[in-house]
């Protein structure tokens, strides 16, 4: 009975590694095509794409709250 404890206890446990490494991946993903796509200055790039890949589980997040958020609020300028 012991080994089907465990067992059960291991697909518990390889159920919720999936359903949060599934997302984080989709989210680190769009956080570094962002980037590639949206970030003007070339240094500013390489720099974030690098904080980015490795740095993965930390730098994602940072790159979406530094970088992103602030400038999604930033109005179009008008002439």
């Amino acid at each position: 009975m012991a080994v089907f404890a465990f067992l059960s206890e291991w697909h518990i446990l390889s159920a919720l590694i999936l359903v949060l490494f599934w997302p984080f991946l989709a989210f680190w993903t769009w956080m570094l095509v962002d980037c590639a796509t949206k970030e003007t200055e070339t240094g500013s790039k390489v720099a974030w794409l690098l904080i980015i890949i490795l740095v993965g589980c930390i730098g994602a997040p940072l790159y979406f709250f530094v970088r992103k958020l602030p400038r999604k609020r930033v109005p179009p300028v008008q002439h």
